[in-house]
């Protein structure tokens, strides 16, 4: 396996897909592809999103993949990178089972997930792990369900994933220093794309970057009929730094 970095970067996220709840047309909820000089890690794999990986790499090549939640919008196409997963392990492409590290709740979701070409890996808010190379931290959020924000720290560079939260406290310690911090940013005036529970709006977002100190805020978990170029000025409001409205397969370098 070769894994493709830019000359000189140390960690790379491409942003697959970016979409809270359902994607707008042609595009992907949540899916974040992380490459180190060691393997690449996939956050998420919502709706959409294996319709973006295959131009960037190939189930074979993935070193694991960490899934914040288990609703839908964040795992909607899992069970098509298992299918992946199966016929690469099947023609000798691939010789170990997929990892996936999950949440353990709700159950009966989770016991979906499980098959011969899957390893589960319940997530220990806990314990560290280690993966690509980077060490790899959770902190439990405040969700409708059992979510962890991530932090993925690979030779010093510190990313950063919200997952789906309203404001807390713990996710501003989690993100202090980040090199780079995806927050989503779900709720916005005039949108009727959710009812806003478990959410922050862009403002809250930027409030969380800027007391936790981060050089880069990208938004994420955008409302398909919100004002995003709004969004970015709410968020500026709290925060000093870039403020990023991402765009499909963009590659932000950290």
């Amino acid at each position: 396996m070769q894994i493709k970095t830019d000359r000189g970067a140390k960690m790379n996220v491409k942003i697959l897909g970016y979409w809270g709840g359902y994607p707008a047309a042609g595009g992907a909820t949540a899916g974040y592809l992380v490459t180190t000089d060691e393997g690449q890690i996939l956050l998420d794999c919502g709706s959409g999103v294996m319709s973006k990986l295959p131009t960037e790499t190939c189930v074979e090549d993935l070193s694991g993949v960490i899934l914040s939640h288990l609703h839908h919008d964040h795992i909607a196409d899992l069970g098509v990178l298992q299918y992946a997963a199966a016929g690469a392990i099947r023609n000798g492409r691939m010789l170990n089972k997929l990892k996936l590290y999950a949440p353990d709740n709700p159950v009966d979701i989770l016991n979906g997930l499980y098959g011969e070409h899957t390893e589960v890996i319940s997530i220990d808010p806990s314990s560290k792990i280690q993966l690509a190379g980077a060490e790899i931290e959770f902190v439990q959020v405040q969700h409708t369900i059992t979510c962890y924000a991530v932090k993925i720290t690979y030779q010093g560079k510190v990313l950063v994933y919200s997952g789906d939260t309203s404001y807390c406290d713990s996710l501003i310690e989690l993100a202090r220093d980040a090199d780079i911090f995806l927050c989503e940013a779900t709720i916005c005036e005039g949108s009727v794309h959710t009812t806003g529970q478990g959410h922050m709006n862009a403002l809250q977002a930027g409030m969380i970057a800027g007391q936790a100190n981060v050089k880069q805020l990208v938004l994420v978990h955008l409302p398909g009929d919100g004002d995003l170029e709004f969004m970015r000025d709410e968020a500026s409001r709290s925060f000093q730094g870039p403020v990023d409205i991402p765009e499909p397969l963009r590659m932000y370098v950290v």
